[in-house]
């Protein structure tokens, strides 16, 4: 019975477009499917597009353009954010397809699927395998770039740096080599910019309330703990002082987590002013190598 049910299935969803209508007749070719395939995806109508294209391998299995079917698949699973079923979708294709003329670019998909679903070790691993194992491909140049994006990403601009000067040795005349070189001495900027100690901050913090912070240029945070902190301070001195021990064990208790949040909050504050300054002289190099995501 169940045999039965699936059977009767496939049956309406091979009828489900007529082959002929009329005198009219439409038939369902495989340039028919695609078409209707690839106009949804020009409408970025990627879910429709994905269901057309996997109609297409569905009623063409044995098709040449199930490698083209894949790879728009596998684009319309990344544009609509589900990075895991691009992935597989990509996979497929090179494994499927290893001779096909876009296997070296779904290969490189593959790796921007990897590091927009946030695994950027693995991606670099992608990357530098693609370069390595296909360095006559259209699509290596970019993996190499690529591969210098996710390590500068992981504040590794010295690898970062490697992989851009493996992109000019290799590819000395490419269309991008100008921008790549650019990015490059950004790169050595990047190496010698400033930078705050955590540790200073802290300590700085444990003698004097709010100088951490100062130091990390958060000055009306700096002001607003050495207040705070100061008022505790002077509550807990003065009642000691006046034999209120009670009194001054609680000020003293009270105002404890905020001294110590101080110093925390302060070495904090040194990795922000950091992390602000790395992102600042990241985002140029990120612009000079947009064609990672052409």
């Amino acid at each position: 019975m169940i045999r039965l049910a699936s059977l009767a299935l496939v049956l309406l969803f091979l009828f489900s477009y007529p082959v002929w209508a009329g005198e009219e007749a439409i038939v369902i070719t495989e340039a028919v499917q695609l078409r209707v395939a690839d106009g949804f995806m020009a409408e970025q109508e990627y879910y429709r597009a994905i269901t057309e294209f996997k109609r297409f391998r569905f009623l063409f299995p044995y098709s040449e353009r199930g490698d083209y079917a894949l790879l728009q698949i596998g684009k319309a699973y990344l544009q609509g954010g589900e990075t895991d079923r691009a992935v597989q979708s990509f996979q497929d294709l090179w494994e499927k397809f290893p001779f096909s003329p876009l296997a070296a670019q779904s290969r490189y998909l593959e790796g921007l699927a990897t590091w927009k679903g946030k695994k950027p070790q693995k991606a670099r691993g992608l990357f530098e395998a693609l370069a390595r194992d296909d360095p006559e491909s259209a699509q290596a140049p970019q993996a190499l770039a690529a591969a210098a994006l996710v390590q500068l990403e992981a504040d590794d601009p010295r690898g970062a740096g490697e992989s851009l000067d493996l992109f000019l040795n290799r590819y000395p005349d490419h269309p991008r080599a100008e921008q790549v070189r650019e990015a490059g001495r950004m790169l050595a900027e990047y190496r010698s910019l400033p930078q705050k100690s955590e540790v200073l901050a802290g300590i700085l913090s444990g003698i004097l309330p709010g100088a951490g912070y100062a130091y990390a240029e958060e000055f009306a945070t700096g002001f607003m703990s050495l207040g705070v902190n100061g008022a505790f301070i002077a509550a807990t001195w003065t009642a000691l002082a006046q034999g209120l021990e009670a009194l001054g064990i609680l000020a003293g208790g009270v105002g404890l987590p905020f001294y110590i949040g101080n110093i925390y909050g302060s070495a904090l504050a040194a990795r922000k002013w950091n992390l602000a300054v790395k992102k600042q002289a990241r985002d140029p190099v990120y612009s000079a190598l947009d064609f990672v995501f052409d």
